[in-house]
């Protein structure tokens, strides 16, 4: 049997975390990393699509707080982790499948050492329920009625 690796996505501001190394060269050391002008942009549609698509976990690296390239970027990726990760609880998924860090690393030094950590706490969470995000139909049809 092999050893399991969980999938992870990572998605790091292009203002605070390793925009001075090229991004040829980080990417070839972290699989499945979306540099973005800022992590304002992730929307919580593309969290649960990473998902769906088979990730077991996702990263976010985000400007300082307080220190936004884009004025609130980060606290607007912060907001949407903490609504998606109470979805996930509300399914009864793991809300530490997501995290976020606040932070600074020009030079991108430490975006595989996390990547990294947070493949280890995937792995002691195994891996995510296939099914887990598939929207389930209701048996039978439910009827709006009208009111007066």
């Amino acid at each position: 049997m092999s050893e399991y690796k969980p999938k992870l996505v990572c998605f790091s501001c292009k203002f605070s975390w390793g925009y001075l190394r090229d991004e040829d060269t980080l990417s070839s050391k972290i699989d499945n990393w979306m540099p973005l002008i800022c992590t304002g942009k992730i929307d919580a549609t593309h969290m649960l699509e990473a998902f769906k698509a088979g990730a077991d976990g996702i990263l976010i690296l985000g400007c300082p707080e307080g220190d936004c390239h884009y004025q609130d970027g980060n606290y607007e990726a912060k907001k949407r982790v903490y609504l998606v990760r109470r979805l996930l609880e509300s399914v009864g998924i793991e809300k530490e499948r997501i995290r976020i860090e606040l932070s600074r690393d020009p030079e991108g030094n430490r975006i595989p050492r996390l990547v990294e950590e947070m493949r280890q706490e995937l792995a002691k969470l195994g891996p995510l329920k296939k099914g887990s995000m598939i929207e389930k139909k209701p048996k039978e049809t439910i009827k709006a009625r009208g009111g007066k």
